[in-house]
């Protein structure tokens, strides 16, 4: 194989594509509440939709076995994509590298366009991270797990750091002000942003979603994700180098020691409280971002152990490779997730923004899931790759592709 040819699926690993469509399932659970509006919707409004008490338990629920768990899952497995085209292509690394930013470049444009119509795109961020990815491609295992754990928790030592400038020992800290809603700006009320979902014109919508874009990368700060970002990646990087992925072995232990450390440092932050958003104003607010942190790894590689189980067993492999479609056209099937939500819940679909609640919510993405499987099993029994998948390849590698077999 050249290194201007793309690898064919055939030549694909099934477990990662597995986990892949894996992800993919928990991210739009991740993304629905925003979708949705519901992390929008004023606590005064929230308390007149209907099952309220039930909505609010499972956001709770959702935030612990769900929130940021995914996410991590899938930056993982993106730096194990890497690793893997790496070391296929090394004896002509130079013209691998030349081809592999050539990717990310496309990647970031497209990461770019979809976060003019989706704040929450995530594929710009792995666009920025990738490429710094690559000065680590000839990193020891040994020093590539150690520079994970150094960026993993190099915001909570930022965050301590803070603390003994910040606030003096005999500071009283004000309280916070009560919370109006689970999602808010300090420049913009929740009514202001669910009335201008339902009620704004098109360009009012654009405008809303920059604001909320611009928002989130100044979070980037105060929350150290840039940093635990490029931990993650160097974590799935690590996990690939040490073959994590394709060696056999007895993960059971792996998978009860993080299920208990992952369920515990959850449920522990939700009950501490906090905000992964604003510089630390108390010891408290720095536990709460490193319990987070330990929460997502850890139950994030229960996720992945859990599936490396299942996959032993006859049935459970058979059940999962239904997810092996949806994750080779991961790209794909997460952009079509955002068109599907933006018609459902925006106003210039069918304006669902901030009037349903969260099981209501949940019942459309389930359904919608089932369909993306159908989809993408059936796509691919005609076409070689997802469209998105496709047109990315193309540009690329600067050559028209055959997409069907």
């Amino acid at each position: 194989m050249t290194i201007h040819e793309s690898i064919e699926p055939k030549q694909r690993i099934q477990i990662l594509d597995i986990l892949r469509g894996f992800a993919l399932l928990g991210i739009i659970f991740n993304n629905m509440e925003y979708f949705s509006g519901y992390a929008f919707m004023p606590f005064n409004d929230l308390q007149q939709v209907t099952n309220f008490e039930l909505d609010e338990k499972l956001y709770s629920f959702l935030d612990i076995i769900i929130t940021g768990k995914f996410f991590t899952l899938f930056s993982i497995l993106f730096a194990v994509g890497f690793y893997i085209q790496y070391n296929t292509h090394k004896e002509d690394s130079i013209n691998f590298l030349r081809t592999y930013r050539r990717r990310i470049f496309f990647l970031f444009i497209i990461g770019l366009l979809h976060s003019l119509i989706w704040y929450g795109d995530i594929l710009l961020l792995y666009a920025i991270v990738a490429i710094i990815l690559t000065l680590f491609r000839n990193v020891r295992s040994a020093n590539l797990i150690r520079w994970s754990i150094f960026f993993l928790l190099l915001p909570f030592l930022f965050d301590f750091a803070m603390l003994l400038f910040l606030q003096a020992p005999a500071t009283n800290v004000t309280a916070d002000p009560v919370a109006l809603a689970h999602t808010s700006y300090p420049d913009m009320t929740p009514a202001a942003v669910i009335k201008t979902f339902q009620e704004g014109s098109f360009e009012d919508v654009f405008i809303l979603n920059i604001h909320n874009l611009v928002w989130k990368w100044l979070s980037y700060f105060p929350s150290g994700r840039l940093f635990t970002f490029f931990g993650i990646f160097l974590l799935g990087y690590y996990l690939a180098s040490i073959e994590f992925f394709t060696k056999k072995y007895n993960s059971r232990s792996l998978l009860i020691s993080s299920f208990l450390i992952g369920i515990v440092a959850a449920i522990s932050a939700e009950m501490l409280g906090g905000s992964m958003f604003k510089f630390p104003s108390t010891p408290a607010n720095s536990i709460y971002k490193l319990l987070l942190i330990i929460s997502q790894i850890s139950l994030c590689l229960f996720y992945i152990t859990s599936i490396l189980e299942i996959v032993k067993t006859s049935a459970g492999k058979k059940l999962l490779n239904y997810l092996i479609p949806l994750g080779r056209m991961a790209l794909s099937n997460y952009l079509l997730q955002t068109i599907f939500m933006i018609i459902v819940f925006y106003n210039f679909g069918f304006s669902l923004f901030g009037k349903i609640g969260l099981f209501q919510t949940m019942g459309i993405v389930i359904l919608f899931l089932a369909l993306q499987i159908i989809f993408s099993n059936i796509w691919l029994k005609h076409f070689r790759f997802g469209p998105f998948e496709w047109v990315w390849r193309c540009f690329t590698y600067k050559k028209w592709i055959k997409i069907r077999y």
